[in-house]
């Protein structure tokens, strides 16, 4: 699908495939999941998990945050980003070569992904994050 998305549902899970533009999720009752956008992608939910891919090539960023479950992203090896991680519910891994920005710690990691960009932020209070590649 080509062009902006701007979903929500307050009763169920969104799933999200190949999208050329930027994707706007929110859910209060379910998990979402996103694979191959190739823009800025924004998702929340209060009740569920979030896993996402983004396409290769995708340097723009977004927020994901669920305060239900963990969240799992795949990104480019080649992107260049700022990652801001957290969770209060259990602890951030990643397998990608992320320079650290302060204190090394088992429940943060702030850090930049290639040379840096916009900013990924990834936040959950119910759950760990995973970060790894494409």
């Amino acid at each position: 699908m080509q062009g902006d998305a701007d979903l929500g549902t307050s009763g169920g899970g969104i799933t999200v495939s190949s999208l050329t533009g930027t994707l706007q999720a929110n859910t209060s009752g379910g998990p979402i999941r996103v694979d191959g956008v190739s823009g800025r992608v924004n998702a929340h939910t209060s009740g569920g998990s979030i896993n996402a891919t983004f396409a290769r090539g995708n340097n723009q960023g977004g927020e994901l945050m669920t305060s239900g479950g963990s969240i799992s992203v795949n990104l480019d090896p080649a992107a260049n980003l700022n990652i801001d991680a957290s969770t209060s519910g259990g602890s951030v891994s990643t397998d990608l070569k992320v320079s650290v920005i302060g204190t090394i710690s088992h429940s943060k990691l702030h850090g930049t992904l290639g040379s840096g960009g916009p900013t990924l932020a990834l936040h959950t209070s119910g759950g760990s994050i995973h970060i790894g590649s494409i």
